[in-house]
C-alpha cells in the first residue's frame, strides 16, 4: 500500500540515476539516512529545490511494492549558498556528510540531525575562520555520539584534572591509542611506545574545556594555528580510526581542511 509523509530533511548528496533523474541522500530526524528518487529533467521545479546542503520539509511518497521512496515536493529553510563560494566551507560540508552516511547517523537520528543541522547552519553564518574551529567542535562531538569520545577531563594514570593543572603550554602530553584516553604532561615523561600519540597539553586543555562548556561557551574559544593545527590531526586520526577506514573528503581535501 502506498503511503505519504512529511519530515525535516538535510539533502547530503545527488547522484544522477537515468538521463532526468536523481539518487538523493537524505538527513532526517526520525530515519536517519533516507534514500530516495527526484524525478525530473533540469526543468523540472523540484529540481532546483532539491540540491546539496538545501534543508527544510520534504514530502516523500514511499512505495512498499517497487522498494522506492520517491520526493514529492520539498519546502527549503535554509539554502546555505555560501558553501559553493568558499571551497573550505564545502568540503567541510562533504566531511559531515560523509562521516554521517558511514555511520548511519552515529545509530541516533535524532541528535545526528541537530548537531549536523547546527554544524551546516553556523558555518553559514560564519567566515572561513569561524568555521574551522567549528569543524573541530563538530568532530569533537560526533566523537561523543559515536560514544568513542576519549575523556579529556583528567589524566588517565594520575587523575589529575587538566582544567585545573597548570602546566607551560608547549608541554607534551599522550593520547593513549590502546586505551583510548589522555596522559598529562608529568606522565608522559614515563610514556613511550607507538601507541601514543603526542599533543601539546593547550591542545588537549581546549578539547576538553569544548567537552565540559556549553555550545555557546564553547565558540568563544581561541587557539592560535599551531594548536589547531594540532587538535584538527587529532581529531581526523580519531574519527577515521573509529571507523576503521579513509575518508573521501580529507584524502582529497588535504591542504584545504
Amino acid at each position: 500500500m502506498n503511503r505519504s509523509y512529511s519530515t525535516s530533511a538535510i539533502i547530503l548528496s545527488l547522484r544522477p540515476l537515468g538521463e532526468n533523474n536523481s539518487s538523493v541522500t537524505l538527513l532526517t530526524p526520525n530515519e536517519g539516512i533516507v534514500y530516495a528518487v527526484l524525478y525530473g529533467g533540469p526543468k523540472s521545479r523540484l529540481r532546483s529545490l532539491v540540491a546539496q546542503w538545501n534543508s527544510g520539509n520534504v514530502w516523500l511518497y514511499e512505495n512498499p511494492e517497487k522498494k522506492q521512496i520517491k520526493i514529492n515536493d520539498f519546502e527549503v529553510t535554509n539554502y546555505h549558498s555560501s558553501f559553493s563560494q568558499n571551497l573550505f566551507k564545502s568540503y567541510a560540508a562533504s566531511l559531515a556528510a560523509e562521516i554521517t552516511i558511514k555511520t548511519s547517523s552515529a545509530g541516533s537520528s535524532e541528535q545526528c540531525f541537530r548537531l549536523v543541522s547546527g554544524f551546516l547552519d553556523g558555518m553559514e553564518l560564519c567566515n572561513e575562520e569561524q568555521s574551522r574551529l567549528g569543524l573541530l567542535r563538530f568532530l569533537w562531538r560526533y566523537l561523543e555520539l559515536l560514544g568513542i569520545q576519549p575523556s579529556s577531563h583528567a589524566c588517565c594514570s594520575c587523575g589529575k584534572i587538566f582544567l585545573d593543572t597548570q602546566f607551560a603550554p608547549k608541554a607534551i602530553s599522550y593520547y593513549n591509542i590502546m586505551e583510548n584516553s589522555f596522559i598529562c604532561p608529568d606522565c608522559a615523561q614515563h610514556a613511550t611506545g607507538e601507541n601514543m600519540v603526542g599533543v601539546s597539553f593547550e591542545a588537549l586543555q581546549y578539547l576538553s574545556a569544548l567537552s565540559l562548556l556549553s555550545p555557546s561557551e564553547a565558540r568563544k574559544l581561541t587557539i592560535d594555528e599551531d594548536i589547531y593545527g594540532q587538535v584538527r590531526q587529532l581529531v581526523f586520526f580519531l574519527i577515521e580510526n573509529s571507523i576503521d577506514q579513509k575518508l573521501n573528503s580529507i584524502e582529497t581535501g588535504m591542504g584545504i581542511l
